[in-house]
């Protein structure tokens, strides 16, 4: 419980410093994600993608953060990443072997980072329902409870 307490916040700020920077300085983002939705049957605005992934980011950042549905909203957080790094990351393009080099590394840490985000979206948290909560009583009395014979 505590160790989550602190967990949650220190994944959660990854995710709201990076939608405040795409905010603040879209225009990288934009050009990543202009081909692929390119493709898409659908017609989409590459600047209203990248905001609206960027506003995600902050909102579900804050709400995992906070403690408030920290596993809806880590499960956001992940489903968000992985369209993002796909995007971010051209697999197929050649460049300098220093480029390489830093486009392998924020690939591995994304990976790191939604790996983190699996982690939250699978820790229990939280207060536990009534419900829940009668069950696990009536499971405790039932154990302390002598046997008859």
């Amino acid at each position: 419980m505590l160790l989550s307490r602190v967990a949650r916040p220190l994944l959660a700020a990854v995710s709201v410093a990076n939608g405040v920077d795409t905010l603040m300085n879209p225009k990288p983002k934009i050009e990543a994600v202009t081909p692929l939705l390119a493709k898409s049957p659908v017609p989409v605005s590459p600047a209203l993608a990248v905001q609206a992934g960027a506003a995600a980011k902050i909102a579900a950042g804050l709400l995992m953060g906070l403690g408030w549905t920290p596993r809806l909203a880590a499960a956001v957080l992940a489903v968000d990443l992985i369209p993002s790094t796909v995007a971010e990351q051209p697999f197929g393009s050649a460049g300098s072997p220093d480029a390489r080099k830093a486009r392998q590394e924020r690939f591995l840490s994304n990976l790191g980072l939604l790996g983190g985000l699996l982690l939250a979206v699978t820790a229990p948290g939280g207060k536990r329902s009534k419900r829940a909560r009668k069950i696990a009583k009536r499971i405790a009395a039932k154990r302390r409870a002598p046997k008859a014979r």
